[in-house]
């Protein structure tokens, strides 16, 4: 390669990198206005909005954490576990301003605030984690990788076992990731603590973000 054609594709390659940093800038904004818009409407009492795109939004905006840190679901279940109700909301109000579509908080807070008689705030977060829940059974039956369960974080697969009254840990649950081409799962073997058998289950992890959507050392 001589000097010329050497130039002309250093060339190239900085005008791609110069138009690419404004174009991520602005799918990332737009990303953004998608969640905030979709969380407004859900504030606003509009229960018809499609709650797999509100937990898709997630996964796509910066403002969006799915999941809670080790330490934020700490607090809230020792605030839980010694009564400390208006610590308890505190907490989860804080965990679902940074992550709205945060399932198993909004279902903490329904307990909670129906403790504090705030009825009008306890079905809020009970039709929200009914629309959650629901966007994730109607993703499929889970019993095959075709089927799997479509989720955005590890919590939504520990709150979709536990609804569907399977244990997500214990000696007789076990858990691998697995990949099939470009699609990725985490199959659950776990033994149905009313029949005994065994149920094998496929959660579709795609939209996982590596940084937000996983436990990790948070």
């Amino acid at each position: 390669m001589d000097i010329r054609t050497a130039f002309r594709w250093l060339l190239i390659l900085f005008v791609v990198c110069a138009l690419k940093a404004p174009f991520s800038a602005m799918c990332a904004e737009q990303d953004d206005a998608v969640y905030r818009a979709l969380v407004q409407r859900v504030e606003g009492g509009d229960f018809t909005i499609d709650f797999r795109s509100l937990r898709m939004a997630c996964v796509r905006s910066s403002l969006c954490e799915p999941r809670g840190t080790k330490a934020d679901l700490g607090a809230l279940n020792r605030a839980e576990q010694d009564r400390e109700y208006e610590k308890v909301v505190e907490i989860a109000e804080q965990i679902i301003n940074r992550g709205f579509v945060n399932l198993e908080v909004h279902a903490t807070c329904v307990g909670i605030y129906a403790r504090l008689h705030d009825s009008v705030k306890a079905k809020f977060h009970q039709d929200v984690t009914t629309g959650l829940l629901r966007s994730i059974l109607n993703s499929g039956d889970g019993k095959t990788k075709q089927t799997a369960f479509e989720v955005i974080c590890d919590r939504e697969e520990y709150y979709t076992l536990s609804a569907i009254g399977l244990p997500y840990y214990g000696s007789d649950v076990s858990s691998s990731a697995i990949g099939d081409g470009t699609h990725h799962y985490d199959r659950w073997e776990i033994r149905h603590p009313k029949t005994g058998q065994m149920v094998t289950l496929f959660f579709n992890t795609d939209a996982f973000s590596p940084t937000k959507s996983r436990a990790g050392t948070e």
